[in-house]
């Protein structure tokens, strides 16, 4: 990998391992789906000229699916998770999306998956129960269980847009801001409250946060990772990646001053060490090492 990539992927998990901690203040503040609804309602509004790009009518069947699951639904459960959970939580838990990404390629598109994938999968849902353990992870179960939910989202969109011919990264997030922000608008007032009066009393960390997820996570973190996917196998990239997590526990410790305990770090490599094998190009390399 070029230099100046290894410095576009740093760039980028820096940003999406602050966006953990900047999630966490910004829904406290305000209630998590309707923060979800304002960022994706900035998205629209400064990516508008990419909207006149449409995608081809033959993938509308997926792609509006597709950036449902990846797109409203996964970022309204990922700020749910993270307002009763932690940063930390936030961080280790939405790494589980890509063994259920692997499991699922299994079952709908008959992908192999290899035993050592299948020893990562295990590992990686260890390391979340472990990491369970941990009493002020337990506290808040219900948080780390949407997270788990949000997982299964993001990874069901992952699969559905895998089967699409590429788009433009700024013109995919155009039309999922587009489609999400309607959707996520009505969901807000269906079923939380207090939208304008968190917005009267907001501190300026709110609206810190909230452009900070809009130009960190989205604008920035989402055109790094496509233009580094357009260029490496995905495997590559998002090995690389696995760096973010752990700058989003190190945010949620030093930002926010999260706990770190023993249950917390065994969990968080389990999962991460699961992740990686799941990532791994040739996993029956690494069986035949150990066999060595």
């Amino acid at each position: 990998m070029k230099t100046s990539h290894l410095f576009i992927a740093a760039l980028l998990c820096v940003a999406w391992g602050v966006n953990a901690a900047a999630a966490k203040v910004g829904v406290t503040y305000a209630p998590p789906i309707f923060f979800t609804a304002m960022r994706f309602l900035i998205v629209l509004v400064l990516l508008l000229p990419w909207l006149r790009v449409a995608p081809v009518a033959g993938q509308w069947r997926i792609l509006l699916p597709g950036v449902f699951f990846l797109g409203a639904l996964h970022f309204s459960l990922i700020f749910t998770g993270a307002k009763m959970s932690s940063a930390t939580a936030m961080a280790i838990v939405n790494q589980l999306w890509i063994p259920i990404a692997a499991l699922m390629a299994l079952f709908w598109l008959g992908e192999q998956v290899p035993v050592a994938r299948w020893i990562g999968i295990a590992i990686a849902f260890l390391g979340v129960v472990v990491f369970s353990l941990d009493s002020t992870a337990s506290a808040h179960w219900s948080g780390i269980l949407i997270l788990v939910i949000d997982a299964v989202s993001m990874a069901l969109g992952t699969v559905l847009l895998r089967r699409l011919a590429p788009i433009p990264p700024l013109v995919m997030q155009a039309w999922m801001a587009a489609i999400g922000f309607p959707l996520l608008a009505l969901a807000s007032f269906l079923i939380e409250d207090g939208q304008f009066a968190a917005l009267r009393v907001a501190p300026s960390q709110e609206w810190i946060t909230l452009a900070y997820t809009v130009i960190g996570g989205s604008l920035i973190g989402h055109t790094f990772y496509y233009f580094l996917l357009q260029r490496y196998d995905v495997s590559l990239v998002s090995s690389m990646l696995l760096v973010a997590p752990l700058i989003g526990v190190l945010s949620g410790i030093l930002i926010l001053g999260e706990p770190f305990t023993a249950e917390i770090g065994i969990g968080t490599a389990l999962t991460l060490g699961g992740v990686a094998i799941v990532l791994l190009p040739n996993p029956r390399a690494l069986i035949s090492g150990w066999k060595r």
